[in-house]
């Protein structure tokens, strides 16, 4: 017989390795990614030196949890009559059961996410619309740096990648993985299989749900950074912060040093003339170099 843990192993590994895999990456060395947001929020990171995770309350409310579990429906009855063995059977039944306690874990707040939005787009038209109506700003952050920092923060399941917006993509993501897993899976005892499914599953289908959007989104280009935490794991330290007239919790990932911000866009409706002198004086006081730094003004033209 094999150890459970030993199963364990081999369906952690098989996660890293192909979640990793399906996530795409930024890897070039020079590469900048952006992040959207009000002045009070670029300001808090900078006095801080800390990058501001807020709470992914998109998971309770909102259509992307909903698209996701009908894309997952989907692939489970397009999956079901696959094979018609006893262990592809309760395998599918598994999944099925798992796909029910994740919302039910995301609506009693058991499972939570964190997440900081970035894109590959410098200046979005449909970006600067979300956020402060054209008047707020974008941090262009070395993405190498960041990584290399946000990689080491936590222990929990930390992921990095670009959003999946194709309806096709993300069933083929699915069923790669569900056929992979159930390939590692059949040499093993039924009893052993039992034990370890449901936390695979768990963790593959919050993987899922975190990436994939609604193909109406796409012009967002979202590159994110998330955190994910169940309860009774090791919590992280919960901030609150105001913004827009509500409460944001958030978590703190602390540079410690300086953040590494490559350029800082200014909104299309922000036509304060000192705007840019203003953020230059600000971020020389803070202690940039601003020989690394450059500032400048939006050129997306907004109307509404």
């Amino acid at each position: 017989m094999v150890e459970g843990a030993e199963l364990a192993e081999v369906l952690e590994q098989q996660f890293r390795d192909n979640v990793e895999k399906q996530v795409r990456k930024v890897h070039e060395t020079e590469q900048s990614l952006y992040h959207y947001t009000g002045l009070p929020s670029l300001m808090g990171m900078i006095e801080t030196n800390q990058l501001w995770m807020s709470k992914g309350t998109f998971l309770n409310d909102s259509s992307e949890l909903i698209y996701f579990s009908r894309v997952l429906e989907h692939i489970v009855r397009k999956l079901e009559n696959r094979k018609q063995t006893p262990l592809w059977r309760l395998y599918i039944r598994e999944l099925e059961r798992i796909m029910g306690l994740f919302m039910e874990e995301v609506k009693e707040n058991g499972f939570e996410v964190y997440i900081f939005s970035l894109s590959h787009a410098q200046d979005s038209l449909a970006l600067w619309y979300n956020y402060a109506k054209g008047e707020g700003y974008n941090i262009g952050f070395s993405a190498e740096q960041l990584f290399r920092k946000v990689s080491g923060f936590s222990s929990g399941p930390m992921l990095h990648g670009y959003v999946t917006y194709g309806r096709h993509e993300q069933e083929e993501v699915l069923v790669e993985l569900l056929l992979r897993t159930f390939e590692l899976i059949e040499p093993y005892e039924i009893d052993e299989i039992k034990k370890v499914l449901p936390d695979h599953f768990f963790s593959l289908i919050a993987s899922c749900a975190v990436f994939f959007k609604d193909p109406a989104f796409k012009s967002e280009e979202e590159y994110r950074i998330a955190l994910m935490s169940r309860k009774g794991d090791g919590q992280p330290e919960v901030q609150f912060r105001a913004q827009n007239g509500v409460i944001i919790p958030y978590i703190a990932v602390d540079f410690q040093t300086r953040l590494p911000i490559s350029h800082i866009t200014i909104g299309p409706k922000n036509n304060v003339d000192i705007a840019k002198s203003g953020m230059e004086h600000y971020l020389k006081w803070k202690g940039y170099n601003m020989e690394h730094v450059t500032i400048s003004k939006s050129v997306a033209a907004l109307r509404y």
